[in-house]
Order: structure tokens, then C-alpha cells, then sequence
């Protein structure tokens, strides 16, 4: 009887796990921004002198290639300030020449939810830069990518390896060159079609008790900073001209309000400002409203390089 049991456990789920093995070997080999910064990271570590963090809005803008100082760009999608912190903490005392650090402050940075303890990425984080986001001790699993998120994984191995898409072509700095397959390119970048546009994302509904939370961590992440000696940019990234109607006034003004009080708290923090910037960015610069393209990201980091020049 016990015999048979285990036959049938063996029947179940040797199928299974060889099922979750396949699966994370194929989301292993999907080009990712992950996979492209530890290969970016291996062979300049000793040289970064510039740290990007944020989220996809900062990835997107930022081309390390088009900079003078050897810069590394760890921003990602959905990544907000608490994770941002993890990183840095994680990653500072294995980049010898580190000297300056740039975070985003996007128009509600401070009143969405950061992203926590549960946090899908922390295994991508884990895996191609060793660096534990957990909070926890962490385990043989937690290095596992398709068992941090199936549902992500099996969209991308499906529009990979069965649909043939392909959006991305990462370059030596860890930057998608290829960035262009957006809203605006798929309305033809056709303005009056773009403000027809009923829905984009973005965030409308203020709270209060979010708000103090992240401002006191953005805040120890300042002082983190500040202790270590690093310069600091804070970027509020271009956004499309239909994007800055919808904002909420309140949620905008407490943002300005604590970047107000940091500039003059932080010497070592400047601010770049390009949020209203609808001179030097056109339509074509942009995925969608809040997104920049490979175009818009090569006028966004040449103002970027300007400013990181004038701190050495």
C-alpha cells in the first residue's frame, strides 16, 4: 500500500516539477533589462560613478551610454522608493567609485503604496544582481523566476518563443534601443488622436497616511545618502503635454512642497526639473504620457550628462 502511495506521488509530481523546471529555464533566456545589467555589471563594476534608480519612467530615460561618467541603471518597472533604497544599500559597497546618485520623484511618487516585503521582482533582484531585497533570510527558491510570478512569465515565453516578438534589443549599457512600441507609435503619433485618448495611467487619489510613510523613508534614504558623501539628482522626468491636465492639485503640491524643503535641507541634492518640458520634447519622443522612447531618453540623459558635469 505505501509503495503503491509513493508510486502515484511519483506519477503526480515528477511531471509537475519537471513541468516548473522547463518553464524557468525558458524565463531565464528572455532578454531583460535584469539579465543585460549583470552582464553590464560583471565587467564595469570597479568603474560606475553614477547610480540610477527608479521606475520604468527612468529606465525608459536613461541611456548610460550617452553619459561621460560610467553609469549603471537599475530603474525598473513598478519600482518604487522602498525598493529603491534596498538596492542601493545593497549595491553601494561593491561600486569603489560610486559618486553620485540619481532618484526619481514622479508627480505621486509620495501617495502610491511602495512595493514591500511581497514584491514579485525581489527574485529578479536576487538572481541577476545578488542582491537580497527579502527582507528575510532567503531561500534556494527565492532565486526562482517563472514561481515569482507564472502568469508574467508565461505571457512573455508565449510573445518570445511562439509569437516572435521582439521589442527589445538591449545594448552593452543595459538600455532597450528598441523602446518604441508604445501607445503613441501605434496611434501613428497623431496628437489629436493622442488627447481623444479617454484613459492612461495615473494616479488621482490623494492619501495622506501613504504620503507621511513615504516621505519619512524618502527622507532616511536622503540621509543615507548624505552620510555616505554621495551627490544626489532628483528627476521629475518629462511628461506628455495631455498628462499634466489630469493631475491631482493637491497630490502635486505636497510633492513640491517636500522637494522644496529637501533642496534646501540636502546640499548635496540638486534637482532636475523636466516634468513641464514640452519645448525640448515633442510627441515623437515619447511611448505613451508618462514614458519617453529611445528619442526622448537621448534628449532626456543629455540634460542629465549637463548636470552631472557641473558636480564634478
Amino acid at each position: 500500500m505505501q509503495r503503491k502511495f509513493l508510486t502515484y506521488c511519483l506519477l503526480f509530481f515528477v511531471p509537475v516539477i519537471t513541468g516548473y523546471l522547463v518553464m524557468e529555464y525558458f524565463s531565464a533566456q528572455i532578454p531583460s533589462v535584469f539579465k543585460a545589467n549583470e552582464a553590464y555589471i560583471q565587467q564595469e563594476q570597479n568603474q560606475f560613478e553614477t547610480l540610477v534608480l527608479g521606475s520604468s519612467q527612468m529606465q525608459s530615460a536613461v541611456n548610460p551610454e550617452w553619459l561621460d561618467s560610467p553609469t549603471l541603471n537599475l530603474a525598473s518597472g513598478d519600482q518604487h522608493h522602498d525598493t529603491d533604497f534596498k538596492l542601493l544599500k545593497g549595491i553601494q559597497e561593491n561600486l569603489p567609485n560610486l559618486q553620485t546618485v540619481v532618484l526619481e520623484v514622479s508627480y505621486s511618487h509620495f501617495e502610491l503604496p511602495h512595493n514591500g516585503k511581497d514584491f514579485w521582482k525581489h527574485s529578479l533582484y536576487l538572481k541577476y544582481y545578488d542582491i537580497n531585497t527579502f527582507e528575510r533570510s532567503t531561500y534556494v527558491k527565492d532565486r526562482l523566476l517563472y514561481l515569482a510570478n507564472p502568469r508574467f512569465f508565461s505571457e512573455r515565453i508565449d510573445e518570445h518563443f511562439i509569437q516572435k516578438q521582439e521589442f527589445t534589443d538591449f545594448n552593452a549599457f543595459g538600455f532597450n534601443t528598441e523602446n518604441y512600441e508604445g501607445q503613441f507609435k501605434v496611434l501613428g503619433y497623431d496628437q489629436e488622436k493622442i488627447v481623444k485618448v479617454p484613459n492612461f495611467k495615473i494616479n488621482t487619489e490623494p492619501n495622506a497616511y501613504i504620503f507621511e510613510l513615504n516621505t519619512a523613508l524618502f527622507l532616511e534614504m536622503l540621509d543615507f545618502l548624505a552620510e555616505k558623501n554621495f551627490k544626489v539628482i532628483i528627476a521629475k522626468l518629462p511628461m506628455y503635454k495631455t498628462y499634466h491636465p489630469r493631475q491631482d492639485k493637491g497630490i502635486l503640491r505636497r510633492r513640491d512642497s517636500v522637494l522644496a524643503s529637501v533642496l534646501q535641507k540636502y546640499p548635496n541634492t540638486q534637482l532636475l526639473d523636466l516634468e513641464n518640458n514640452t519645448i525640448d520634447f515633442n510627441v515623437k519622443d515619447y511611448w505613451n504620457q508618462s514614458h519617453l522612447n529611445p528619442n526622448g531618453a537621448k534628449k532626456f540623459t543629455s540634460q542629465l550628462n549637463g548636470l552631472l558635469n557641473t558636480l564634478e
